[in-house]
């Protein structure tokens, strides 16, 4: 939201920038910013700020708050940008992304058009961190925004009256008493948005991650420091350190925090206190070292800009991931400084309009029904558009591809950090006494489609023990790094391993992500060292094998590097920048991880399958094998090409099982 001019304070303009900036650069993919997304949670304190103050200051003038004004002149500053990026990506999204994408993202956009989008994307139990196809998934935070404003100026003017009546009553200031009333009513707000954040994060974290009744509490705290920040007093100095551990407190969550960390939840506490310590500080000391870097040209101006460049950047990062699927940090950093030069042309001709120019001279008493007429109007759009992409993707030359991008196993056999499986989570021929134990993450579980097939073949009872992102390498040492769901996965693992031995299974098949460990440099914060990596498959492999279970462990599978059902359809759609829909073996497969797994397995009853010589035996490799589209993204198997590669499987595995002495039928 753009920094209204009443009481303008330049540091706060540039704390804007270097949110946007940090959020910019969290979307490239910058090396050491893993954390960046927590731009956010300052910019929805500074909202609570200033529009807390601007709804202030009318009450303190006019004696009342004119809602449905306040609703216009919000809706003016902020829909003409975002209608203007919103059909603009649209259009893009209809000629260049997939067909088989196409009806997903103009749903959304509809919902974005009604301000609903953070609810859409709850609801449909989306990722954040792990769902970037979406060029519109970061106006979540403008439906919150949106949502707030909605909650804000009611409140405002209810506790404001209330407090009236009561100066009436008892006497007293009326400033005081509001501010008072106001303090009351944002502590109680916030402490219930903040404990329910908190118990939302381990139950229903997209509900947590998009939902506005568990961001109030941030837009709570802004809303405290606007009523009370006149009247605090204190020394030039004692501003400055505000200011210096704001900055390390944020500074801190964006080195410190990733994508698995369990967000907002309590971690949300530290960047949103730190943007209240730089709001005080700064008003205690104006002309401190902090006060003035932040109020630097070029932090300003990134500042004014920030709302565009922030509606611009993703959709044109995730354009050129579309035209580019090898795209690297080098790039969606380029496409992000071409976003900020839509952002400068948006602010110089749409949203300097809406606050001085033409738009301006918009009766304020029309502004509501306008808004509301424009965010229907563009919703319509959005709606025709998901009816002509739902029609696209139909076409009998799509079907295929929309099949694959969902073509897994359908079971509720999936653990989470906050749950176990559901079951029952038995496959194959339920009925026969020889089980044997799938276990991993979900490319163990992408084998599934296959080991059902030989367990009904061959008298097998599969029994199936998964989690996403949680490798069957018991790695201690991840507990004091940044992989904060490790806790999670290790209490997992540990439990599995556990029941695996009780179970005393035929066998056990073991399999994970190769990914876990880079195939070169150094490792990222959510992966770890080959060493690392080989001691903790070895303690695995010797607890189970050691239990007398025989071992056989399924080698890591290809990496595309692109989307493979995507790149189909718009191969198929002959699109502008479509590519060969083909990979290179060498540059899929981790040499680096199947060395440490090999190590690990090393004179133990273990032994390892390779099936890679069935998804390719080339050094160049297509992604359509055995009739069936091998691949449901970038790197899980669709459970079509699982199962028909399930013959070689069932004959490999109960050759190595065998040599283990295994007795398989």
């Amino acid at each position: 939201m753009p920094q209204d001019r009443a009481d303008f304070r330049p540091d706060l303009e540039g704390l804007r920038g270097l949110a946007i900036l940090l959020v910019v650069l969290f979307h490239a993919e910058v090396a050491g910013l893993a954390g960046g997304f927590v731009g956010v949670d300052v910019f929805f304190v500074l909202s609570g700020f200033f529009i807390t103050g601007l709804l202030v200051r009318e009450y303190a003038n006019e004696g009342t708050v004119d809602v449905p004004a306040f609703y216009g002149r919000r809706a003016l500053r902020l829909l003409p940008p975002l209608f203007l990026v919103l059909l603009a990506t649209l259009a893009a999204v209809m000629w260049l992304w997939a067909p088989i994408d196409r009806a997903e993202i103009a749903s959304s956009a509809r919902a974005v058009a009604l301000s609903w989008g953070n609810v859409a994307f709850a609801s449909n139990a989306v990722d954040y961190f792990g769902s970037r196809e979406n060029p519109l998934l970061h106006t979540w935070s403008l439906g919150v925004e949106e949502q707030f404003y909605l909650v804000w100026a009611p409140l405002v003017l209810v506790v404001a009256l209330l407090a009236e009546r009561r100066r009436a009553a008892v006497g007293g200031e009326r400033d005081a008493g509001l501010a008072k009333g106001l303090l009351a009513g944002f502590a109680v707000l916030g402490v219930a948005s903040l404990a329910g954040c908190i118990w939302l994060t381990r139950t229903a974290q997209p509900w947590a991650f998009f939902g506005t009744a568990t961001r109030l509490w941030e837009f709570a705290l802004g809303g405290a420091l606007a009523v009370t920040i006149d009247r605090r007093a204190g020394a030039h100095a004692f501003g400055t350190v505000l200011q210096v551990a704001g900055l390390v407190a944020i500074g801190v969550a964006v080195a410190t925090y990733d994508r698995i960390t369990p967000y907002p939840g309590t971690a949300a506490l530290l960047p949103a206190l730190g943007a209240v310590a730089l709001v005080l500080g700064g008003r205690v000391a104006p002309e401190s070292v902090v006060s003035r870097a932040l109020g630097a040209r070029g932090l300003r101006w990134l500042g004014r800009l920030s709302y565009a460049w922030y509606l611009w950047h993703w959709p044109l990062v995730g354009l050129g991931a579309v035209l580019h699927p090898d795209l690297g940090v080098g790039g969606r950093l380029a496409w992000s400084a071409a976003a900020l030069g839509l952002a400068w042309v948006t602010y110089t001709f749409v949203e300097r309009s809406a606050r001085d120019g033409q738009l301006a001279r918009i009766p304020t008493h029309w502004l509501p029904g306008a808004a509301l007429a424009a965010s229907v109007g563009a919703a319509l759009v959005a709606h025709g558009a998901t009816r002509v992409a739902e029609r696209q993707a139909s076409r009998p030359d799509q079907r295929a591809f929309a099949a694959a991008r969902d073509d897994r196993m359908r079971h509720e056999c999936w653990a989470s950090a906050d749950r176990a499986a559901v079951g029952p989570c038995v496959f194959g021929d339920t009925s026969s006494r020889t089980t044997v134990v799938l276990f991993g993450d979900s490319h163990a579980e992408h084998w599934l489609g296959a080991l059902d097939r030989v367990g009904r073949e061959r008298g097998w009872r599969i029994a199936l023990m998964v989690m996403g992102g949680c490798p069957v390498a018991d790695m201690p040492e991840q507990g004091g790094t940044r992989a904060k769901r490790s806790s999670a996965c290790a209490r997992h693992r540990e439990a599995t391993i556990q029941r695996i031995i009780a179970m005393r299974p035929t066998a056990a098949v073991l399999s994970s992500w190769d990914h876990y460990v880079p195939m070169k440099g150094r490792p990222t914060p959510w992966q770890v060292s080959s060493d690392v990596w080989e001691q903790g498959l070895r303690r695995t492999y010797t607890r189970l094998a050691g239990a007398g279970i025989p071992i056989a462990v399924v080698r890591g599978t290809p990496r595309t590097w692109f989307d493979v059902p995507a790149c189909l359809s718009r191969r198929a759609a002959s699109l502008p920048f479509a590519g060969e829909c083909t990979y290179d073996r060498a540059a899929s497969l981790s040499e680096v991880a199947a060395s440490a797994q090999t190590a690990a397995a090393r004179g133990l009853r273990v032994r390892i399958v390779d099936m890679n010589d069935q998804i390719c035996a080339t050094p160049r490799c297509g992604v359509v094998r055995n009739g069936a589209i091998v691949f449901t993204d970038d790197n899980h198997l669709t459970a079509s090409f699982s199962r028909s590669v399930a013959p070689v499987f069932g004959a490999r595995l109960a050759a190595a099982l065998g040599e283990l002495g295994a007795r398989l039928p």
